[in-house]
């Protein structure tokens, strides 16, 4: 059995931020499950809404009134906000990290860093950039996707990526996700109490 933390660590850290990310390394997860957006700048960041408000808080701790798009910010003006404080005081001064602070900090560890969004969201030079910035580093990815079209854009770059599959998984999809993707690189998500799962007879243990 093999455990993911959901966007580093959605209950006792503030999601995808570096406390996050320690604490679910630290005890012993074998996924980390993050969300690499792209600020206005070009920075890839890790933030899951597409909306600042809900996550973060202004540096006095007060909540965030506008629905400011990430993607319509720099990096430096989401550094104003404050990540944690939505957690507590504990967290008071932790920012919205960098995906390059996450694979230096898994690099060469026993951890698989699982991304989504990204490969939903790009194509194109946007898409290679993301790709050159992964293979600066020693870290182990798989790429959350969907669709059939999501697959190609990542095995064009990377022919032997971990695919992590979260799109319909009904006999005929499935057959077709493994005739594109190795089986040792395959995982597929099933949710037990979703309706296209209803041929999912056995009880979650």
């Amino acid at each position: 059995m093999r455990f993911r933390s959901h966007r580093g660590g959605v209950y006792y850290t503030p999601e995808n931020t570096m406390p996050a990310f320690h604490d679910a390394i630290a005890q012993g997860f074998d996924v980390i499950e993050t969300d690499p957006i792209l600020t206005k700048d070009g920075v890839v960041i890790l933030f899951h809404d597409g909306v600042l408000h809900r996550a973060l808080r202004n540096a006095d701790g007060s909540k965030v009134e506008e629905k400011r798009l990430i993607t319509e910010l720099t990096y430096n003006e989401i550094l104003q906000y404050d990540a944690g404080l939505a957690k507590g005081e504990a967290f008071r001064g932790t920012k919205v990290p960098r995906l390059e602070e996450l694979l230096a900090l898994a690099e060469g560890k026993d951890v698989r860093i699982c991304l989504d969004k990204f490969i939903k969201q790009h194509d194109g030079e946007e898409l290679d950039a993301f790709f050159a910035l992964l293979g600066r580093y020693n870290t182990k990815v798989s790429y959350l996707v969907e669709t059939f079209e999501q697959i190609e854009k990542v095995l064009t770059r990377d022919p032997n990526a971990r695919i992590d599959w979260d799109g319909l998984s009904d006999e005929e999809t499935l057959k077709v996700v493994c005739a594109k993707v190795k089986y040792e690189n395959l995982v597929v998500w099933l949710y037990m109490d979703k309706p296209n799962f209803a041929w999912l007879k056995e009880p979650l243990r």
